[in-house]
Order: C-alpha cells, then structure tokens, then sequence
C-alpha cells in the first residue's frame, strides 16, 4: 500500500526511547491514518497494530492516552482479525489483577473509544457485538472482577447496546446473556454498580422485542416486581430504591413495553412513599414523575393517586417546626418592622439548626417536579389541579430551601403557561402599538363586527363558571400576589427576584388573557411597588449580568401590569414612585434596560390617558406632570449619541404614543416648545434611511390621534402636510416595508383631513401632488401595492372632489388622472381593490367628469382582459351610474346591441347589465330580459356563468318582474336548470332581508325539489340558497330541514347537511339560539352509509368548529367518538383499479379522513380545552402513516400540539420515529414524474420543518 513506506518510518519512531518521540509519531499516525485513501499492506499492519498495543502499557501517561486514541483510528483500516487482537488485548488489559500505571483505565477508555468509531449497521459493528460483547459479559459474570472492573464492563455494555442497537436486536442469545450477566448486579454493594447495571438494562430493553425474546417480561417477574413487593413489608433498603431507578430508567427508555404494566407497578412504587427513607421517597417521586411523562394514558386511572401523593409530600419537611403553610399569617406586608422580625427569626432559625444534614428537601422538589409532569400532560384536568394541587403549590411559595422555592414557582409558571395556552383571548381595545415594541395593530380609527366572545363561551359552556380553572384562578389571585410579594422583601438572590416577577408576569398575562384585566388589587399595589422599586435601584456589581436581567424583567411586568390594570388600581403615591423609576430606566446606560422601558413608557401612557371610549378624558394635572416628565426622558435619550437603533426606534414608538394619547397637552401655550421639538425630530427622521420605517409608522400614528384632529394645533396641521409630501415621496422606493407604512401613514393623514360630508381639509394642490405620486404605482401592475393605491386614490378623490373650485369642477380631471389613466388602472387591479376603484370613479364623477367618457374608457379597457377583469371593470361601469343615473339607458342599450358581438365583448354587456339591473329597473326594456336568458345555452362557459349573473340581479331590481321567469326555468327546464339556480343565489344574496323574507316561502319549495338533480355542482348551489333562506327564518327552514334527515334519499341528506354547513358563516345570533338544541342530530350523518354525506358532514362540523366552536364544545363527548372513527383507515373501501398491465390501488375513504383530520385540526384550534389530548394525539399519530394528503395536515397537527402540550407531545416522540423515518427514506425511481418528485419533495419538506420543531421538545438523550 501507498503509506507502508511512511508508516515504517513511524512505526521506528513509535520504538524510540524518548517518550517525545514516541507521543509525536503516534499524533502523526493519527493524522495519517484521517487521510481519505489510508490503507496498508498485511505485515506492516501487523507489526503497527502490535507496536500501538504495546504503547499502551507505556510508562508515560500522554504516550498512553494517545495509544488508545490510535487503536480507535485504525478500526477502520485493519482487518478482522486485527480488530479482534485490539479487542482481545484491551479486553485482557482490563481485566488484569493489578493496575500498574492506570493501564485499566487506559485500556477501558480505549474499548469505548473503539466502540464509538464503528458504524452502526457495518460489518465492523457485527464483530463488536460478536466478538467484544461476550468478552466483557465474560467479565461481568465473573466474581472475582473488581467493582470498577464490573463499572468500566457495565459502561462499555451500555455504549454497545445504544450505538449497535440495530444489530443486537436480532441476537437473542447476547440479550439473553447480558440480561443473566446484569440482573444480580442490580444487588450489588456498591452504589455505582447499582446505577450501571441499571442504565444498562435499561439500554437493553429497547433493542428487544416481545416476538423474538422475553427479556423484558423476565425482568419485570423476576426482579422488578419481586423487590417492590418484598419492600412492602419491610423497611425500604437498596433494592427496593434501586427497582424504583429500575423502572424509572425503563420508562424513559422504553415507554411503550412498561405502559401495559403501569397499573401493576405503581401502587407498588407508591408503597416506597410511606417509609422512612428520604432518599426511598425521592427515588420514587421521580419514578412517578418518568412514568407520567412517558406514559399518560396509562397512568390516567391512577393520577389522582399520584397527585395526592405530590402535593403530600410537597410539605414533607421533618425537620422544621413551623406549620405548613406559609400564608397562614395575617400580618401586613406594608409593616416593615414585623418584616424585619420575621427576617430576625428566620436567622436564629438558621443558627439554631444546620441543614448540611437535611436531605429532605430534595423528596420536595422532586415532588414539585412530579406536579410539573401532571400539569403539562394532562391540561384536560387544570380545573382539578386548581382544586388541588394550586392551594399546595401557594402554600409552599415560602419555601425555606431556594432551590426548592424556584422549582415550586417554576411549577406553578408551568400550570399558568398551561392555563393561557388554552384559554383564547378575549375581546379588548389595544390603541397604538403592542407591547412588544412593534409599530402597529389595528388602526385606531377602524373596527371589527366582534362576534361573542370566547371567553362568553367559556362561561355559557361550563354548568358551574366558578369552577373553571380561569375562574378558580382569579379567586386564588390575591394569595398568590400576598405570597410572592413577601417573598420578594425576604429573598435577596437576585436570580429568585427574577423569578419573582417572571411569575406575576405570567399570572397578569394570563388573567389578561382570559378575562381582559390584570387581577391584582389596589390593596396590594404599594408594597408590590415597593419591590419594583428596589430591582430597578439594584446595582450589577458582578460580570453576571443578573441585576439587568432582573430589571428587564421587572420591566416587562410593569409594561403588562399597566396595560391591565385601570389608572386608578395605582393611583397616587404607588404612581408618584412608579414614574421617575420609569424615566431613570429609560437613561439606563444599557440599552436592552433601556428599550424595555420605553415599552414600559408606552403603555403607562395609554393608561395615564386613554382615548377609548372616545370622546378622550380630560386630563388631570397630575398625570400632565407625570406624562411631561416621561417625555422629557425620552426626548432626552433620542437626542443623546449613546443610544443604538433598537432603542431609538423604540424611543420614537414612545415618542408618538405620547403625541397620540396626549399631543393636546403637548400643543398648549405651555409646551408649545415640547411639541415643536418632538415634530421637529419626527420629520427630520423621515429623512434617515436607517430609522425610516420606524418613522413613517409613527408619523401615520400621530396624525390618527384623536386628540390632534385639525383646529386643535397649527403647528400639527402644518406639520401633517409636511409629513405628507415627505411620505408620499417614499412610493417610489423598492423597500416592501417602508411602502407598506408609508401607504397607511398617508391614510392617516386624508382622514385626519376628512371634514363634514367627507369634504378634504387639505390644499386641493397637495392632493393633486399626492395622486400624481399615486399615478404611477396605479399601471404598474404590482399586485402587493394596487389594493392599497387604489384605495389612497378613491379616498384622495372622494374628499378632493367636494373641496374642488367651480374651475376644477368644470374639469374631467379634478385630481390629475384622467378617466383613461384609471381605466387602465382597473386592468391591474386586484379583486381587494375594487372598494378604492368604484369609490374613485364615483367621486370623478362627483366631481363632474364627462359620464359617457368615462364609460367609454372604461368599455374599451374592459374587451381586452381576462373574466376577473371584466367583473372589475363591470362593477366601476356600475358605480358611474349609481352616480349618473341618467347613463343608464345608454349603458343597457349598449348591452343589448352586444348580443352578437364576440364572447369578450358579451362578458362585459352581461356582467354590466347585472351590476346596472340591480340597482335600476330595466323591466320597460322589453325582451333584454329574454335575450339574456338565451345566452344560458352559450358554447362558452364565461358567458354562461355571466348571463346567470345578468339574470338574477335584473331580478334584484324588480322582482316582482323577473323572479317568476327564474322559478320557471328552475322547474321545466332540465338544461339551464342550473344557471337558473345561479340566477336565484344572486337574488338571494343581493336582495335586502325584508323583501327576501317576504318571498322565502315561494323559493323553499323549487329548491328542495331540485336536491334530487343528478349534478353535484345543482345541488351545491340549491344547498347554498337553502342555507341563505334557513338564516332568514331559522324558526320555520330549519326544523323543515330536521324532518329531512331521515328521507331515503342520500341526494336529500347531502342537501339538508351542505344546506347546514353554508350558514355556519353568518353572524344571526338568533340562528345560533335556534341551532344549538338540533346541531348533534343533524352531525349524526357522520355515519351515514352514503360516502358523500359523510364527508359532508364532516365538512359542516369543519365548518363550526372553525367559525361557531361555541356551539360544538359542550356537544365534544358524543361527536369526537364519531370524528375519530372517520379517520381510520377503511380496508373495504380500498379498491384495486387494473389499467391495462398495471394494478392501480383506489382509496375511496381517503377524502373521508383528509376531511376528518381537516376538522381535528380546526377543533385542536377553537376547542382544545375540551378535548382529551392523548387521545387526540393517538389520532394524530396514526395520520402520519397514512396517505401524503392526511400526512401534512398531521404534520401541521402536530406543530400545533408541540405548542398547546409540548409535555405531551415530548412524551410520544418515539411513537413518530418510525413513520418520519419511512416519509424521509422515499427515494424516488430514474423514471419518476416531475409532479411525483415535487410531491415527495413537498411532503418530506413538511416532515423536516415538523421534526424542526419537534427537537426543541425532545430529551438530550
């Protein structure tokens, strides 16, 4: 071989009596032996393996360890028979009598060095199980091996079963001998062979299986359970604790073979508890807490049992003689003298006794970390766990162990961060920008219909509110707040200060969440404060940074307790100590302090002067002060050069919360000068391009304050035009999200500069220069800015045209677009940008354009673009006569005459008559009805579906005149029956709910007699419109629709449910009253024998539990059942389909269950509260083996489930292992289709950034 030459040189060297030498040629071995091609001829791998070997009895200890290092290099360049000499050697090494110079050691570390650098799954890794692991089980079984000869053995055991796993699970005779070798150790007398020999079974178990071996039932028989029931009776000794570690490392490392066992073992387990034995009881609470993690469902019957068993020895502290409980004083926490005396009695405690001998108070923490497990794996039962377990976990806040205390804050952190992940946010106003420091949120000028709230739900969902877990934890809020606010005077760690506050921190987040308030009583504030003000005064003396983590976090609580809590919860002196520890903050020198203050800042703002409900209230003179004296500190930092961006862009956050919220005060005589300066700065800013962004959102910010509306301040108003010409310049760039802000900042500044009637307050030049920026971005075809120019267009024009001079009114250009530019335009807008197009072309001809040009234009830009834009262009042409009403005739005339004209043409005249029909009566145009109708037998589609349009909505506009023409052809005429039933939804839709109640009945009829049609896409629309007439007068329809849930008919149940899912949409509370008795019944067809119902059934509970849960959540027991049944996978519905010489297999029941784990996924979103998640993850994991569709949506599931029950999810890892596996091993053939490679591709995409997300969540083991 190529390296014989240079490795005989070495092989020389490694025989040198100087030990440098020797060391050096081995390290340059080692890197020889790294090089790609490496190899050697058979004598000389002969003589460098013996060389290698004898180094490692070598005198000098480097020389040794580097030996070891280099037999671990050459595994994969000798051959076997080398590599059972290596083996054998080293085996020998470590079994000698006497251990001269720690060769056993060395030759230990070299054995589990060799073991690494084998592959698993190589025929290298068929040797060491052959040829190593029999030698070292030899050693264990032999009793004259010394204990750390059996330890090294145990290890290097261990290392071969977890890395070869694959290849000892088909050797049943070594799993057998390793179980015979390791099960007496587990009696051992020392310790540490103890603990080996149970990492080692419990590594051994794992690569059994039931079907080739009983070890694992062996054990269990034979050891396990013997010993536990043998300590039932007699005081806990080393067995019995080292069965407990037996199980709890079984657990961990094979849950699903102990899982079955789990009813046998546990109470058993549970005996270990009561004996007198601290260290019996921890083994066995954390036995209790792996057993949990790993195996919830089985330990579910006895959870009660291991609950009550954690919360009793919570309090296990023999040695203390105080009571229990720590809140059970009265004292008050404002009385510092009794502070100090209690601090004084606590230190003659501690002289008195010495807790170097106190194990107890790691059976405690292990008790709260058992809690832990409970909590996080069965958020179903949080209600109970506020029963019991949260009273326990107050009770301990106190504890006198700071180790301890943490892990029973941490626990008590987990149930609160369990509590908000299932409770959905309830409805409250959040004015300017989020706490998080973010520009943003909803405009405060704009608003959303709310639908009831969820949190209403909660409450109408449960038979008895007081007892859900938010309820239970308001009512348990002021212990919680009493005890961690004494225990904040008591502890001096800043580290425990920190989670202190984390603690609040979640409590208020939760409470927020939940019920929209703080919780926390005005009662409790001063001495709350009083801690606050003690962190944020707490110098960092060390290079730990503990003391700015504790004040950002004390920050943070503030930020939220402010944004929670009403003015008046601290009001006066709490507030008068509050402020300057906020303005100090935001100089603080370190800018992460500092930006989490501004936040802070900003949210004591919004409190001090809220402007909802409008109109704002006055504002006292004391908050004036308060709010002056925040303003002078952030001007203060913004104008300082030690500041970075971060904290800048935060500062001028604060800075436009401030003129949002009290920019009134600011403009008074007084300050004049303060608003000046703050302007000043906010306009030189636009022209930064670091700080830019940040700039234009609050430049937008501040000219939507309602307390800065136009009179109010000259300065402002000056300012605002300023800032407008500045923004609207920015169009023009590239950068996405300045054009974003930049689009809304100018929104902000025409409304603000909306007067009466919607008449612009602004020069008519400045607008005009505002819609010549705009005119551009209106052609440019850029779909993410059309929406929004569109919009500025309409609005610019709309406030412009009543503000126009008789001059300009006199002209077709009143804005500066001309009726062709904005014809053009609408070609390249969007569907989202119709609202600004029509309301642009109403206001041109407001403000006096020539209507029949306009039309024109608008004609000649439609018959050239695809369907989507005709309907665009259809709906302006129906927006200029809405405003010139005496262009109508002219318009329908035009329509007319295009009944010859080609099918582009025709789509417009259609689509345009409907949009003029509906608002005009075109019934003494005779036979424009009867031409329309007959292009229902188009050979082109587009016209067909335009004709239909035309129809129904001539028909909104006299029904008395046209309807009776639609019913007629919906009864008699099988081919436009269809197109006919489309005429109808449009009636429907567009007709006002009186007159459409008034002729309900006359449509109930038809439409039911056509869900026997045999086209799908007829009974679909019929549907529909059953399902709009069922909302209108849900007291008559929809017990009709009740009766027909039994009809033999499948056409008839298909209807009656798509009729049910189509209402799902509206907001008719009175429907819901009427619905919420019937929705089981009618979800019933879940197991209708027809497939289509079925899934349509499905897909109507989809449909509820994504827009109406409430009316789902109290019906979950009998419908999950159902839901779940629908997603197993039916063998008799898988068909095979033969296509020539290939067999194609045909899933029929996969629609069924992509539709059922469609539902899950919406009900795991609105509903996770109520259902049982184990079960659900059952489900969950069972989709992941089934067919690519269903395998996404598990993906996205279980992402999902990551996030609401990481404990649980965690806990079944191991159960997805062999599906993610299969999904990522595809490999595709030579031969394969490009869409087969990109679905594959996809799905194994979806599996990566699933397991992305899973690894956060697994063990480091």
């Amino acid at each position: 071989a190529r390296n014989s030459y240079a490795i005989q040189s070495l092989i020389t060297k490694l025989k040198n009596p100087d030990a440098d030498l020797r060391f050096m040629a081995l390290n340059d071995l080692n890197a020889e032996a790294r090089q790609p091609g490496f190899s050697l001829d058979d004598p000389t791998e002969h003589q460098l393996v013996d060389q290698v070997l004898a180094l490692v009895t070598d005198v000098n200890g480097e020389v040794k360890s580097v030996a070891v290092k280099t037999l671990a290099t050459l595994i994969p360049h000798v051959g076997t028979t080398r590599i059972q000499t290596i083996i054998d050697r080293l085996v020998q090494f470590t079994a000698s009598k006497e251990d001269e110079g720690g060769v056993r050691d060395i030759a230990s570390l070299g054995l589990k060095m060799v073991v690494a650098e084998v592959q698993p799954g190589t025929p290298l890794a068929q040797t060491c199980c052959s040829k190593l692991a029999p030698e070292i089980v030899k050693q264990l079984n032999d009793a004259a091996s010394s204990a750390e000869l059996v330890v090294d053995s145990l290890d290097l055991v261990s290392d071969i079963l977890s890395r070869f796993e694959s290849t000892v699970r088909s050797n049943t005779h070594l799993q057998q001998s390793i179980l015979k070798a390791t099960t007496p150790l587990l009696s051992h007398g020392r310790p540490a062979v103890r603990k080996r020999a149970v990492a080692a079974l419990a590594t051994l178990i794992p690569t059994t299986t039931t079907a080739s071996s009983n070890v694992f039932d062996t054990l269990v028989s034979t050891t396990i359970l013997p010993t536990l029931q043998a300590s039932t009776s007699t005081r806990g000794d080393d067995q019995f604790r080292t069965s407990v570690s037996l199980v709890a490392a079984l657990a961990r490392s094979a849950p699903t073979r102990i899982g079955p066992r789990v009813a046998e073992l546990v109470p058993l387990v549970l005996v270990g508890a009561t004996k007198d034995d601290d260290e019996a009881k921890e083994g066995v609470l954390q036995c209790l807490e792996a057993l949990v993690l790993t195996c919830p469902t089985e330990t579910g019957p006895l959870l009660n049992r291991i609950v009550d068993k954690g919360t009793e020895l919570l309090k296990y502290d023999p040695n203390f003689a105080g009571g229990d409980d720590g809140d059970d004083e009265d004292e008050e926490m404002a009385d510092d003298e009794e502070q100090d005396d209690d601090e004084l009695d606590d230190d003659e405690f501690e002289e008195e006794y010495d807790d170097d001998d106190d194990t107890s108070f790691k059976v405690r923490r292990s008790a709260t970390k058992l809690l832990t497990a409970c909590i996080q794996t069965r958020p179903d039962l949080l209600a109970h766990f506020y029963k019991t377990v949260s009273p326990a976990l107050i009770a301990r806040f106190g504890e006198r162990e700071p180790t301890v205390r943490v892990e029973v804050w941490a626990t008590y952190t987990a149930m609160l961060k369990q509590t908000k992940a299932l409770v959905k946010p309830s409805a409250s106003a959040n004015n300017g920008y989020s706490s998080g420091g973010g520009a943003g949120g909803a405009s405060p000028r704009g608003s959303l219909k709310r639908k009831r709230s969820d949190s209403q739900m909660d409450t109408e969902d449960s038979s008895s509110p007081a007892t859900t877990p938010l309820a239970q934890l308001t009512a348990q809020t002021p212990a919680i707040v009493k005890s961690i606010v004494k225990q904040l005077h008591l502890t001096k760690a800043l580290q425990d200060r920190q989670a202190a506050f984390a603690l609040l921190y979640e409590l208020v987040s939760v409470l927020e969440v939940g019920s929209g308030s703080g919780g926390l009583e005005s009662s409790q504030v001063p001495q709350l404060v009083q801690r606050v003000e003690v962190a944020l005064k707490t110098s960092d003396a060390g290079l730990s940074g503990a003391a700015t983590s504790l004040k950002i976090q004390v920050l943070a609580f503030l930020a939220l307790f402010f944004k929670t809590h009403p003015v008046k919860t601290f009001a006066d002196e709490p507030l008068e100590r509050l402020v300057p520890l906020v303005a100090a903050s935001i100089n603080d020198r370190f800018n992460k302090i500092a930006a989490e203050a501004f936040v802070t800042a900003s949210e004591l703002v919004r409190v001090l002067r809220p402007v909802t409900p409008a109109p704002p209230s006055v504002l006292p003179p004391a908050h004036a002060q308060h709010l002056t004296t925040l303003y002078q500190a952030t001007m203060n930092k913004l104008n300082g050069s030690d500041a970075d961006e971060d904290v800048k862009g935060r500062g001028m956050q604060t800075l436009g919360t401030l003129l949002y919220h009290a920019g009134d005060h600011a403009a008074s005589a007084s300050s004049s000068t303060d608003l000046d300066a703050a302007l000043s700065f906010l306009r030189d800013r636009l022209r930064n391009e670091v700080q830019r962004v940040t700039a234009v959102t609050v430049v937008g910010h501040v000219a939507a304050s309602p307390v800065l509306q136009p009179g109010t301040s000259t300065a402002v108003d000056q300012w605002a035009t300023e800032c407008l010409a500045e923004v609207s310049s920015l169009l023009r760039k590239v950068h996405r999200p300045l054009k974003i802000a930049a689009f809304e900042a100018i929104d902000a500044v025409l409304a603000r500069n909306q007067g009466a009637e919607g008449v612009s307050l602004l020069p008519v030049e400045t607008t005009q220069a505002l819609v010549n920026d705009l005119a551009p971005l209106l052609v440019a075809a850029d779909p993410s800015s059309s929406s929004s120019t569109t919009h500025l267009v309409g609005t610019a024009s709309s406030s412009s045209a009543g503000s126009s001079s008789q001059q300009q009114q006199a002209s077709a250009q009143p804005v500066g677009i001309s009726a062709s530019t904005a014809a053009a335009a609408v070609a390249n807008a969007p569907v989202p940008a119709l609202e600004g197009m029509t309301r642009f072309f109403r206001a041109l001809i407001k403000a006096g354009a020539n209507p029949s040009e306009v039309l024109e234009q608008l004609s000649a830009a439609g018959v050239k673009e695809a369907v989507a834009v005709v309907a665009v262009v259809a709906k302006c042409v129906g927006a200029v006569v809405v405003e010139a009403e005496s262009e109508a005739d002219a318009v329908v005339k035009s329509g007319a005459k295009s009944a010859t004209a080609s099918p582009s043409d025709l789509v417009l005249a259609l689509l345009t008559l409907g949009e003029v029909g509906r608002v005009v009566d075109l019934s003494g145009h005779k036979g424009l009805y009867e031409k329309i109708v007959e292009h229902f037998s188009s050979p082109s589609e587009d016209v067909r579906r335009s004709a239909a349009f035309a129809a129904g909505n001539i028909a909104v506009g006299n029904p008395s005149a046209f309807l009776p023409s639609i019913l007629a052809l919906i009864q008699s005429d099988d081919k436009k029956r269809y197109l006919a039933l489309q005429s109808l939804k449009e009636v429907i839709i567009h007709s006002p709910t009186e007159s459409l109640a008034a002729i309900s009945d006359q449509l109930w009829t038809p439409l039911f007699e056509n869900c026997e049609a045999q086209e799908e896409g007829t009974r679909n629309v019929a549907a529909d419109c059953l399902g709009q007439l069922t909302v209108i007068n849900p007291a008559k329809f929809l017990p009709q629709l009740q009766a027909r849930l039994a009809s033999d008919s499948r056409d008839t149940r298909a209807t009656v449910i798509a009729a049910l899912r189509f209402t799902f949409t509206n907001d008719s509370t009175t429907y819901d009253e009427v619905l919420a008795p019937l929705i089981v019944e009618f979800f019933k067809l879940m197991r209708d024998s027809d497939l289509g119902v079925r899934r349509l059934a499905l897909s109507s509970l989809n449909s509820a539990a994504h827009n109406k849960p409430y009316l789902v959540r109290s019906h979950l027991d009998s419908l999950l059942p159902e839901l779940y049944a629908q997603t197993e996978v039916d063998q008799s519905l898988i068909r095979i389909v033969e296509m020539g010489p290939f067999k194609h297999k045909v899933d029929d029941g996969l629609d069924i269950r992509k539709t059922a784990y469609e539902c899950m996924h919406s009900l795991l979103d609105t509903c996770a509260k109520q259902i049982d998640l184990q079960e659900y993850l059952s489900r969950v994991i069972a989709g992941l083996a089934d067919e690519e569709e269903v395998k996404k949506l598990c993906y996205i599931m279980l992402v999902k489930l990551a996030q609401v029950a990481p404990a649980v999810v965690a806990a079944r890892l191991d159960e997805t292992v062999p599906s993610f596996t299969e999904t990522l091993g595809i490999v595709l053939k030579d031969n394969a289709v490009k869409q087969e490679a990109e679905r594959t591709l996809e799905l194994q995409k979806s599996a990566v950034r699933c397991l992305a997300v899973l690894n956060h969540l697994a063990s480091p083991s």
